[in-house]
């Protein structure tokens, strides 16, 4: 059997449907987002999620039968003095506008790098890869995700947002590389 490693958002929460800015910032999961959790039907061998409490809390929402391995790597973009803002008010701020219109050309001040967070998930996956388990849950974060995707499909970042899940979707990636062998695979 070949190893699967399905990556998945975590749900709605408060601040998305609000249009604000998380990063490194929680709030709750809407009753949205519990749905999005407890809609996913899939047994894996081992779940791991990223520290930040939406995320904790989609995962065992998820699977509410197994352990939730918190790893701080797989934590959302942190988006430094843009957390907590609405996203309508930033409309005019030069940098939101190349962050999210020209990500590849991005240059950030307060926030975290796409090259950071990439970084950090890709040594992740590697890690990952080098389990015995064959299939592994990983429930992550938007832009978190979208990093590693666009990574393993060898895109240039501005390709970046076409990798973005709504809430508790995820990518399944089959096969024991860092090539993504089943590209989409949204429950």
């Amino acid at each position: 059997m070949s190893k699967i490693i399905n990556y998945y958002r975590h749900g709605e929460t408060v601040w998305n449907k609000e249009g604000r800015l998380q990063g490194w910032l929680d709030s709750e999961l809407t009753a949205k987002g519990m749905e999005q959790a407890m809609s996913v039907s899939w047994n894996p061998e081992i779940v791991f999620s990223s520290d930040l409490t939406r995320a904790v809390k989609t995962a065992h929402l998820m699977f509410p039968d197994h352990i939730i391995h918190k790893n701080k790597n797989l934590r959302e973009i942190n988006l430094g003095h843009w957390q907590g803002s609405y996203i309508k008010e930033l409309q005019q701020d030069e940098q939101y506008c190349c962050y999210m219109n020209s990500p590849e050309i991005f240059i950030n001040t307060t926030q975290e790098s796409f090259q950071d967070v990439t970084n950090r998930m890709i040594a992740f996956h590697q890690y990952l890869l080098q389990l015995p388990y064959e299939r592994i849950a990983v429930v992550s974060h938007g832009v978190a995700i979208a990093c590693l995707m666009s990574a393993l499909h060898k895109q240039p970042y501005d390709k970046l947002w076409s990798y973005l899940l709504n809430g508790a979707a995820c990518f399944s990636i089959e096969g024991n590389s860092e090539q993504v062998h089943k590209d989409i695979f949204v429950q």
